[in-house]
């Protein structure tokens, strides 16, 4: 666990709690146990809510937001509550992975920031507050240039009804809060995200399954992909050993996931697109999540949110085009 100051974690550091906005009377502040409990339950609700088909899905991006009084009282302890929080995570995959044959995070790393304020989109906090707001990535309007003047998806616990929603947050909503460098913190996952791998019993062959299970280093691979960097005049190859891969831009975050295919290109966006194999139709497909155009052989792929992909017929031997600035050639194997 290390604290962290770049990405949007750093840009949020920068942003003042206004000392006009100050508390007039002072009240109990709450738990170390009550943050630790309002990160679980955003934590386990991701799950049920993000999760699709047969992968599990989680938020991996958290923000906590605290009154000043109650960040100041407990800013010690955020170590320690960020050290239970991965611990509870972990432990609530592990009950639940039996029902998904993939672990399937956006993310590679688990990221905490803790901030101060007094109000947060237009309502008070008060000493006995605490505010979760969770995201399946970090991606915050102003990291890159795609995404200068858009708002973040994120998942929050409403007040009015206490459930947590979908909400699209405007950049201007974190100008009251103070995300100081002290609250920051990074973990890396620990757990196996080939699922299936972790619930099949020891000593049972493939045999006993009653459905084809995906496996990893799949020997020369099920397909070749050629790809060419205008911006870098780059090449470079990859092969596709495992049934479903991750097309991202190439950032540290990513660097732990051995199904992630990493352009090095700022045209390419984090993630951009999943190809897959279907067992059932033994054939390939495509899903694109980027703002910016994803082509196969000249047709535009829509657009899908990474908890909801819509798949698309990808044919065996074919072109694919990311933001009209890096080329894939996919060709199949065997």
């Amino acid at each position: 666990m290390a604290d962290q100051s770049t990405g949007w974690l750093g840009k949020l550091s920068k942003l003042l709690v206004p000392t006009s906005l100050a508390d007039a009377t002072p009240a109990n502040t709450i738990t170390n146990t009550q943050i630790l409990d309002e990160l679980i339950a955003s934590f386990s609700d991701s799950i049920r809510r993000e999760s699709v088909g047969s992968s599990m899905l989680f938020n991996a991006h958290y923000l906590i937001i605290l009154h000043p009084d109650t960040y100041e009282e407990r800013q010690n302890a955020f170590p320690v509550i960020v050290n239970e929080a991965v611990k509870a995570f972990t432990s609530l995959i592990k009950s639940q992975k039996t029902n998904y044959e993939h672990i399937a995070p956006v993310s590679s790393n688990w990221f905490f920031k803790f901030g101060g304020g007094h109000e947060f989109g237009g309502e008070p906090i008060h000493p006995g507050d605490v505010k979760v707001i969770g995201a399946l990535t970090g991606m915050l309007p102003g990291q890159g240039p795609a995404q200068a003047s858009e708002n973040w998806r994120a998942t929050r616990r409403v007040k009015q009804t206490n459930r947590y929603e979908k909400v699209d947050l405007d950049p201007n909503t974190f100008r009251h809060i103070d995300f100081r460098e002290p609250g920051a913190f990074v973990v890396k996952f620990t757990f196996d995200t080939n699922a299936e791998a972790i619930k099949r019993p020891a000593g049972l062959g493939n045999a006993t399954q009653s459905a084809p299970i995906p496996h990893r280093n799949l020997g020369s691979g099920l397909a070749q992909i050629d790809y060419y960097v205008a911006e870098l005049s780059k090449e470079a190859n990859y092969q596709m050993r495992d049934r479903e891969i991750v097309v991202a831009r190439k950032e540290p975050d990513n660097q732990h996931f051995p199904n992630y295919l990493l352009i090095e290109s700022a045209y390419v966006s984090n993630p951009h697109a999943r190809i897959r194999y279907n067992d059932a139709t033994q054939s390939f497909q495509i899903t694109s999540f980027s703002r910016n155009e994803t082509r196969v052989n000249e047709q535009l792929i829509p657009r899908s949110e990474p908890a909801s992909p819509q798949w698309f017929a990808l044919p065996d031997d074919a072109q694919i085009l990311l933001n009209s600035m890096v080329t894939l050639h996919f060709k199949r194997i065997g």
